[in-house]
Parts: structure tokens; C-alpha cells; sequence
């Protein structure tokens, strides 16, 4: 499995793709539905964004939130640049019940993605043989909707 984060004419034949060195920021975790949208139509099905962030420190909350719209990207890693916090779950919960509320809504997140993982693999499948996006805006989907 290749995933990379630049591309060329037709790399997507051979690999997938994640929306590089995105901010710790509610800004970029707006944007990165766009570009892993984008990546799709480009021909990257298997596409996602770092969740909490790359760049900059991340709040628990942020990334409470990044983790519940990553159980929806067909790709999503947790993965940080060196000199910011740490934000993988477990370092939340060693603090007080207040952070825990948090670890548990991130837990609730990774089950909603391991949950929907046959459907994400058996479209991707399909995407592989006959083409298409699979995080895709409604419109490729409801062309005459207004």
C-alpha cells in the first residue's frame, strides 16, 4: 500500500493520498473536507487528512472533533510535527474526569469507523473497478437537487 502526499498524472493508479501539514486549527479541519473531496474527484478514493492536525499545538476539544469527522474519511491517521503537544488520546485522560468525557467521545468515534469499515471496503472495491469518488459532495450524487 502506497500513500502518499503529492501526486502526479496518474499516480492514483498505484496509490492513495493525505491532505499534507494541516493546522491544529478549527480552519483546517474545515478545509480538509474540501481537499480529501477533492482528492477524490481527482481519482484518490482512499484519501484523508492528519485528524487533530499537523502543525501547531491541538486542543482536546479540537481534536475530540477531528476524530468524529475522521470516522468518516476514508483515510485518517493521527500524526503530528515534532515540538507540539502530544494528542493521542491516552495523554487526555491522566488529568481529571472532565478530559475523560473527551477520550471517550474519541473512543465512540473510532468504533463509528470500525464499524462502517466493511462498507468503506467494499465500496472502495467497487470505486477500483468501475471508477467514481467515495467522499464525494452530494451533488455527484443528486445532479438535479438545487
Amino acid at each position: 500500500m502506497i500513500v502518499g502526499r503529492s501526486s502526479f498524472a496518474g499516480s492514483s493508479k498505484f496509490g492513495s493520498k493525505w491532505v499534507p501539514d494541516t493546522y491544529s486549527d478549527y480552519t483546517s479541519m474545515s478545509r480538509s473536507v474540501t481537499a480529501v473531496m477533492m482528492s477524490n474527484m481527482f481519482g484518490y478514493p482512499l484519501s484523508g487528512a492528519d485528524i487533530c492536525g499537523y502543525n501547531g499545538n491541538v486542543t482536546e476539544e479540537l481534536c475530540t472533533r477531528w476524530y468524529a469527522l475522521g470516522a468518516f474519511y476514508p483515510l485518517s491517521r493521527n500524526h503530528q510535527g515534532m515540538h507540539t503537544v502530544d494528542q493521542e488520546p491516552y495523554t487526555f485522560q491522566n488529568i481529571s474526569s472532565y478530559r475523560m468525557r473527551y477520550v471517550d467521545a474519541i473512543r465512540n468515534s473510532m468504533r463509528t469507523k470500525l464499524a462502517l469499515l466493511n462498507y468503506y471496503y467494499t465500496e472502495l472495491s467497487a470505486i477500483s473497478e468501475e471508477g467514481g469518488a467515495f467522499f464525494r459532495p452530494l451533488f455527484f450524487d443528486y445532479p438535479q437537487d438545487h
